[in-house]
């Protein structure tokens, strides 16, 4: 039988749980747990556990009298923002790698970028300034990056969010965070193989309420909710915070029943709930983010699901403004006609340099202009060979890269194919850097001409996918472009290419006056 009630409520009661969990494995004290070790852990981070931190970690890290393994496999913790997910998923990753000899632990976020933002911003400082730095080496060179324990050689490093990533190796412990941004299986499916000869290997996720395009995540809690609610034994333990639907989220009493983390009783704006862990959120500062995130409706969607740790609905979410629909790309499509005879091409590498495009344009016969991805592909040393392929077929009037863009570290192997920057005096087959000035207005320019549809294409999906994905960034004074972070780790290369590749075509395209009439791309 499922327990009961009265058995929640007093196991709860024994963590001083005054938020108590919507859904939640129950905590067995027939079973031993390492959850104190990790409290311990915690409290040497500086970061001591709160009641629903604590009772997670006793809870998923349960042990098995008879086999001595864990009790769970896979664990589910889902929690609105600000709830101290950092606090939680370090201590239970170092835990692992101080006690057991070798291990393999993954960490992995919305993807690649995310991950090392997390590790840089969050994970190194908490490590460096703690009584556990002279017990680890930190390894910061990009795409390496590790804690290394020094007593069992086990390393913690970080998994970039390609097909590939996480195949192979044996893997202990594997941490997925921000479990929302997944849209497909390709963690679970590279984790799992690496787990399958490891008896006590654990896959933890943890994540704010997605969207329905978030289907891992919504499928997980379904399953968790399901386990919770049979009370049937299960290799899987899962535990949920969430706003009650249809409840009033203006109410502060319903946020303190799905808020784990918000204080009950401030005092003098401040948490003093206990002398050893502090409540990271008070009403007040929660009534203020309300205030701001009324003024539009978007940002209260978006304030519903990141706090009362509700799924919305894709359309809750109006598209970013600046840009133009997926449905006004796909009226542009058209199979037939390639750019012309003269064409310029542009060059753009993703921030972890796991994805790179290039892009041509010019104008068909009959005047319309035209974009296209000629290549994308997995990582960047391809780029090189390709450039100078195209180069010597098509003898383009420019080529174009964005300054900020990691593509910029392109400059020095382009100039040794021939291809040089652009100077004073203009030259065919030149590099334009486009400045941020340029690159705001190469974007505002091609998202003009999709809207005012004076632009074909042909339809190729990743240019879509990348639309349907990205989101811009301010560039000052009114200007604007597309912004590779804002955009959430989506590949937006292609779509960045095809902008500035039009732009340079637009700058440049009376160098190619002069020339024969070359070999159609189309």
């Amino acid at each position: 039988m499922p327990p009961s009630e009265r058995d929640r409520a007093e196991i709860y009661a024994r963590y001083g749980l005054t938020c108590p969990p919507r859904y939640a494995t129950l905590r067995n004290f027939d079973n031993p747990t390492y959850g104190g070790k990790v409290a311990k852990i915690a409290r040497a981070l500086g970061t001591p556990l709160m009641p629903w931190q604590r009772y997670t970690a006793d809870t998923g890290l349960e042990i098995d009298r008879r086999t001595g393994l864990f009790v769970y496999r896979k664990l589910g913790v889902r929690v609105p923002r600000q709830s101290g997910k950092t606090s939680l998923i370090l201590p239970v990753a170092c835990h692992r790698g101080m006690a057991w000899q070798r291990q393999r632990i993954l960490y992995a976020a919305q993807n690649g970028t995310a991950a090392r933002e997390k590790w840089e911003d969050d994970q190194i400082p908490l490590i460096e300034g703690s009584r556990l730095a002279p017990l680890v080496h930190i390894r910061k060179a990009n795409a390496r990056e590790a804690f290394i324990w020094k007593k069992t050689r086990s390393i913690h490093s970080l998994q970039a969010n390609t097909e590939k990533a996480g195949h192979g190796k044996t893997l202990h412990l594997g941490k997925a965070d921000e479990y929302f941004a997944q849209v497909d299986y390709r963690i679970e499916a590279a984790w799992t193989p690496a787990m399958i000869t490891v008896p006590d290997a654990q896959m933890w996720w943890y994540s704010t309420a997605g969207t329905s395009k978030s289907v891992p995540l919504n499928d997980e809690t379904e399953r968790g909710r399901a386990i919770v609610e049979s009370g049937e034994p299960s290799g899987t333990a899962y535990f949920e915070w969430e706003g009650e639907p249809g409840a009033d989220y203006t109410d502060p009493r319903v946020w303190l029943s799905c808020m784990p983390a918000l204080c009950p009783e401030p005092v003098d704006g401040l948490c003093r709930c206990s002398s050893e862990w502090r409540h990271t959120v008070t009403p007040a500062t929660m009534r203020a983010e309300l205030e701001a995130a009324q003024e539009k409706p978007a940002k209260l969607a978006e304030w519903l699901r990141a706090f009362m740790n509700w799924t919305r609905d894709d359309d809750d979410v109006a598209a970013d403004p600046n840009l133009p629909s997926v449905e006004a790309w796909d009226l542009l499509a058209d199979a037939k006609g390639g750019p012309g005879d003269v064409v310029a091409f542009a060059i753009d590498i993703t921030p972890m340099r796991d994805h790179a495009s290039i892009s041509v344009a010019g104008v068909r016969p009959d005047g319309i202009r035209r974009t296209e991805l000629v290549a994308h592909g997995e990582g960047t040393d391809w780029i090189v060979g390709r450039v100078r392929e195209l180069k010597e077929r098509h003898n383009p009037v420019a080529w174009a890269i964005d300054e900020r863009s990691p593509a910029a570290t392109l400059k020095t192997p382009l100039r040794d194919i021939g291809i040089k920057p652009m100077g004073a005096v203009p030259h065919r087959s030149g590099l334009w850097i486009l400045s941020t000035t340029d690159y705001g207005a190469a974007c505002a320019s091609w998202a003009d001409a999709v809207k005012q549809g004076t632009l074909s294409q042909p339809g190729e999906p990743r240019t879509k996918a990348a639309l349907a994905g990205a989101r811009t960034r301010p560039l000052g004074d009114g200007a604007w472009g597309f912004g590779r972070k804002p955009s959430g780790g989506a590949d937006i290369s292609p779509l960045v290419t095809d902008a500035i590749a039009l732009a340079a075509y637009e700058r440049y395209k009376d160098l190619g006056q002069d020339y024969d009439l070359l070999d159609s791309i189309g």
